[in-house]
């Protein structure tokens, strides 16, 4: 399960007691350790720690494993957003195949 600082893709990756936990936003100064962070770090892994060997535990592991990370939806929004430029001699795609469309079951299974 993640334990991660609440930043980036991370934030929208990782939902906070769904999936995993997070820290919060770390400091940016990079020279000196911040005792914030310290703490904030504890306190996600103590809740980590809390949650190991409880059922909350294992419907986190399915929750992870059944995110999709794909780029099918995303597509379909770029796509959209693009016709809705209207620029001439734009059409609509069609439904395509991903890559590698098993990838999902070729995860580990708890």
């Amino acid at each position: 399960i993640p334990i991660v600082a609440s930043t980036g893709g991370l934030v929208d990756t990782v939902k906070e007691g769904y999936t995993g936990f997070h820290m919060g936003r770390f400091s940016a100064e990079c020279e000196t350790l911040d005792p914030d962070d310290v703490a904030a770090t504890a306190i996600a892994v103590r809740r980590a720690i809390s949650a190991y060997g409880t059922p909350l535990l294992r419907e986190m592991i399915l929750n992870c494993m059944a995110q999709d990370f794909s780029w099918k939806e995303p597509a379909k929004k770029w796509e959209e957003l693009l016709l809705s430029l209207e620029v001439q001699g734009s059409e609509q795609g069609f439904e395509g195949e991903e890559p590698i469309p098993l990838t999902k079951d070729n995860v580990a299974t708890p």
